[in-house]
């Protein structure tokens, strides 16, 4: 249910609440009712659930006591007075949760409201509130392994939905451009250059450069010094390395570019580490004025107590370390570019180190602190590596598996659709949009099973799956304007939907005078079930993003596919004897097809208009 209907109904519920003396119940709980309202598990009872477990024990009752102490308190407050209760066709106290089910005309006319709205799923709630997200963040001179997938994806995924929250969002690359790994790419380029394809082939020749650097470094132990002797000359701005270094970023971030391209990714800002040293000694003099330094064994660290480990500031010889850039890049995320909420897409296995910079800033006496968060996730396990393309059995890189899945899916359409328009075109649509969903439909935080049969599955719970029922709907669209001559556009059945809004807005019904009779509605339950689910859109992208779980927006997508397809399979959509059913019916599939697509827009994921 969206969540102007939600928050109203919210509103007469806490109303009704106080007024049956529950005040004290209603007052001890911890957020507000319109966060208790969910979908139930069983469509059949209805679109919104209250469950009231939560008053058992200020009433001390049972939940299914309450629950049907509340329902008939509730219809005694429906019949005595004017209020949004009125939309509700059925309300039932089942297992400790009151079920609301709404009118289908109600249904229908609140569908019609949410879909005129400008951008559809988009609210301003967060307006003048601005977001950082740190996501990608590859290391330069290295590909793109299918670990960074993970990164990009979820990190893209979360800023569009903080775009469809209001926020302002800078989408910040913390290109991994600085430490010693440079000094040995800068030793090995002057000595090795010439032997390379740095022409041809910039970032190929750049790898194989310092994969060779570090193998010959396994029998000669100089190399290592000689490449940490470069880096300083580095440090130091010697502009021979210095200009070799931009080098390396440019070649890196050219090829970086390009998968990003074609993931759809973009980043506002680059702030790599190297940006950071500059600011690196006046962050560590602002933990010692705060009194939090420690010696330990000539390095300098802040206690964070008995919990967790001390945060290593400075080595014994002076050097940095990623938490002293994390905390510099966190002041000048905050005070520089002024942001109010501060994420950082990384992998599960720097929990700790996220932990220790959180907490290190919080003892730095910063409120904002709490408004940082480390956006964790887990690794890849391959069902199958033996069928990926490796490199020396190390690394899996993330444009092998790009190409895999286009290619795999280039031929099913040669199988099953071979004279199908712009095949290549919808082969990287499909492909690269199965690699996407695959990831990005699992809770992040758990590791993510890679089976390509899974992925590709055209009918199981995949993004291909998604993507066909879009088309499927663009092809019903059609027929209907086939069938039915001279139907441009389809009109909705229902009348006007500004009265419904006056209503949702002055919570009296009084203002609308309607029967089942003069307004268009379905009927059938995998209608209403569809409707439901569609008018949840809202809402369930405000819970993917307070959860920061683009999960939450796949298998919203899953289950609007399934239940368009119910839809689809039990019921003629179009029946040339009856057009007002069938304009009711492609308008309903219309509204599927546009919350499909934008959904899909909000993981990253492009919708083909044929397959």
């Amino acid at each position: 249910m969206n969540l102007k209907i939600k928050n109203q109904l919210a509103a007469d519920l806490k109303t009704m609440l106080f007024k049956l003396d529950l005040l004290k119940a209603v007052s001890e709980l911890s957020y507000p009712i319109s966060e208790l309202l969910e979908k139930p598990k069983d469509t059949s009872f209805g679109q919104l659930a209250l469950p009231v477990f939560g008053l058992a024990k200020a009433l001390r009752l049972s939940p299914a006591q309450i629950a049907e102490k509340i329902k008939d308190e509730l219809l005694q407050y429906k019949a005595s007075q004017p209020s949004f209760l009125d939309y509700v066709e059925k309300i039932q106290a089942v297992s400790g949760f009151i079920n609301f089910k709404f009118q289908p005309w109600f249904l229908t006319s609140s569908l019609e409201l949410m879909m005129h709205a400008p951008r559809l799923g988009f609210t301003d709630r967060n307006k003048n509130q601005k977001l950082i997200i740190d996501y990608s963040s590859p290391n330069v001179a290295k590909p793109m392994n299918v670990g960074h997938l993970r990164a990009t994806v979820i990190g893209q995924a979360l800023r569009n939905l903080a775009e469809t929250q209001g926020y302002e969002v800078i989408g910040l690359n913390h290109l991994g451009d600085w430490g010693v790994q440079f000094g040995k790419l800068a030793w090995a380029f002057t000595e090795w250059q010439a032997e390379y394809d740095f022409k041809g082939q910039p970032f190929k020749s750049l790898f194989d450069m310092y994969v060779r650097f570090h193998d010959e470094a396994e029998n000669d132990k100089s190399l290592e010094d000689k490449g940490a002797e470069t880096f300083i000359r580095l440090e130091k701005g010697d502009p021979e390395i210095v200009s070799l270094w931009k080098m390396f970023v440019a070649i890196s971030m050219q090829e970086y570019q390009r998968l990003w391209d074609r993931l759809g990714v973009k980043h506002d800002l680059v702030r790599g580490e190297s940006f950071y040293s500059d600011h690196l000694e006046a962050t560590v003099q602002i933990v010692k004025d705060k009194g939090l330094l420690r010696e330990s064994q000539g390095a300098y660290v802040v206690d964070l107590g008995e919990d967790m480990p001390p945060c290593l500031i400075t080595k014994s010889d002076g050097a940095s370390l990623y938490a002293t850039r994390d905390l510099a890049s966190a002041l000048y995320r905050h005070e520089v570019l002024g942001c109010d909420l501060n994420l950082y897409v990384v992998g599960v296995d720097q929990t700790l180190h996220f932990k220790q910079v959180f907490k290190t800033l919080e003892l730095m006496g910063y409120p904002w602190a709490k408004d940082c968060h480390h956006i964790a996730f887990g690794m890849y396990r391959f069902k199958d590596q033996g069928k990926m393309s490796t490199r020396k059995g190390r690394a899996i890189f993330l444009e092998d598996v790009l190409n895999k899945a286009v290619e795999m899916v280039k031929g099913i359409i040669e199988t099953k659709n071979p004279s199908l328009a712009q095949k290549d075109l919808v082969a990287e649509q499909v492909g690269v949009g199965a690699v996407i969903f695959n990831d990005l439909v699992n809770d992040r935080v758990k590791d993510v099973d890679f089976d390509w049969d899974k992925i590709l599955d055209f009918e199981g719970d995949s993004g291909p799956y998604v993507q066909y029922t879009s088309v499927r709907c663009l092809s019903v669209i059609e027929k209907f304007q086939t069938v039915f001559k001279n139907t441009s556009r389809l009109k909705s059945y229902t009348k006007s939907v500004a009265p419904l809004d006056k209503v949702l807005r002055a919570n009296r019904t009084s203002q609308v005078e309607a029967t089942p009779d003069s307004w268009g509605f379905p009927s059938e339950p995998e209608e209403i079930d569809l409707v439901s689910l569609l008018l949840s859109y809202e809402a369930m992208l405000t819970q993917a993003f307070e959860k920061f779980k683009p999960s939450v927006v796949a298998n919203y997508l899953l289950d609007l596919a399934k239940a368009y397809n119910s839809f689809y399979n039990k019921h003629r959509i179009i029946d040339i004897d009856n057009k007002p059913l069938s304009a009711e019916r492609v308008l309903l599939t219309e509204h599927t097809q546009k919350v499909l697509s934008a959904g899909l827009s909000v993981l990253n994921i492009q919708t083909p208009v044929k397959m």
